[in-house]
């Protein structure tokens, strides 16, 4: 089967033909080579713009107390005090905490760049019913195989970025999705099902030469690139703010995974999602404010900057279940049955007209 009969693209195109990186290379090696010493020599300048010790109320105040003096979200300006909770793993190498700032000012970089167009998605008819069945149907092959979380973030952002490109007829849909899995196991696992276990799960839809012909179309559409700023990344930060509090996190990956899955998300970066899901599953165990320490850790999100999410997630709760897959998937004994508890504590809220951003504070 041709790849062409399987895509109707939007606009006509050759191979690559979308390339507009024109550089030499001994260009990008200069390039690199100022970038690199223009940001050697201006670290002690940036760290002082960005971060001053509290002198002026404390002189003994702790140095793992500090100060961001600036801090823009939605054109608001923030501070607050915050404590470096990095400073206990220096001399973990394994936590790599020198680098800590530089990984995640890359990653706020790149949940742009890599954010999904929800308009341009909306070009592929019926695409949000139909979104839902292949999504829920993704869910269900995933636990089957048993592959790690990070897979289907990347699988279903591939997805997304994809349909963003290109125009999708409805009985190819499914062979799309699958590939997108197949891309993004073979791009996270260590070892990856066989592409014949992917094609088995179509029932006899697709072979394995279908799947091999929509992986080359996809990954030539997204110009080979993969780079995708999980939101489970930005989770892991905030949980470092909570304690590591396992029913805390079990409760905001149910609620983050909520985020990728419904199309109502669509276009909302990751640390958004993973800081309101983070502050909803505190709510639900009855935690303290959002303080400054969470604030800090997930990139500087107030009350104010998450609360439309939270709502968006609320809403999803106490509707009908639509992706059956995923909520039997969290209603397990080994993810601390979080879709039940939290699709009942937010129909409490509901029924009691409870302000969510207030509740236990």
């Amino acid at each position: 089967m041709a790849i062409t009969e399987l895509v109707r693209a939007t606009r006509s195109r050759t191979a690559l033909s979308n390339v507009t990186n024109t550089k030499t290379v001994s260009e990008e090696i200069q390039q690199s080579l100022t970038h690199t010493l223009l940001k050697t020599s201006n670290r002690g300048l940036l760290m002082k713009i960005k971060y001053i010790p509290n002198k002026e109320d404390n002189p003994q105040v702790n140095t793992s107390s500090h100060i961001i003096v600036q801090k823009t979200t939605n054109n608001n300006k923030v501070s607050y005090t915050w404590d470096d909770l990095d400073r206990e793993d220096l001399n973990d190498p394994l936590m790599v905490s020198e680098y800590v700032h530089d990984i995640f000012q890359n990653l706020y970089t790149l949940e742009t760049a890599s954010l999904p167009n929800k308009k341009k998605i909306l070009r592929n008819r019926n695409i949000r019913e139909n979104r839902d069945i292949l999504v829920n149907w993704l869910v269900e092959v995933h636990c089957k195989f048993d592959l790690l979380p990070e897979t289907l973030y990347l699988a279903i952002n591939t997805l997304d970025r994809f349909l963003c490109e290109e125009i999708v007829e409805i009985c190819h849909l499914q062979l799309i999705g699958i590939a997108c899995l197949f891309i993004a196991a073979k791009y996270e696992e260590v070892y990856s099902p066989s592409i014949h276990s992917f094609a088995f799960e179509t029932n006899g839809t697709y072979t394995v030469d279908d799947i091999k012909s929509a992986e080359r179309y996809i990954l030539q559409i997204l110009n080979f690139d993969l780079n995708y700023a999980n939101p489970l990344n930005f989770l892991r930060r905030l949980s470092k703010a909570d304690n590591y509090d396992v029913q805390t996190r079990t409760l905001a990956k149910y609620m983050l995974e909520i985020t990728l899955i419904d199309f109502r998300f669509i276009g909302i970066v990751p640390s958004l999602c993973a800081a309101a899901a983070m502050f909803l599953s505190r709510k639900m165990v009855g935690k303290a404010k959002w303080n400054n320490n969470l604030i800090h850790y997930s990139g500087g999100y107030t009350k104010s900057h998450i609360e439309r999410v939270c709502n968006m997630i609320l809403e999803y709760l106490v509707e009908p279940v639509v992706h059956a897959e995923f909520y039997k998937k969290y209603a397990t004994k080994s993810f601390l049955r979080a879709s039940a508890i939290s699709c009942d504590w937010a129909l409490k809220v509901k029924r009691n007209k409870f302000d969510v951003m207030t509740i236990h504070e």
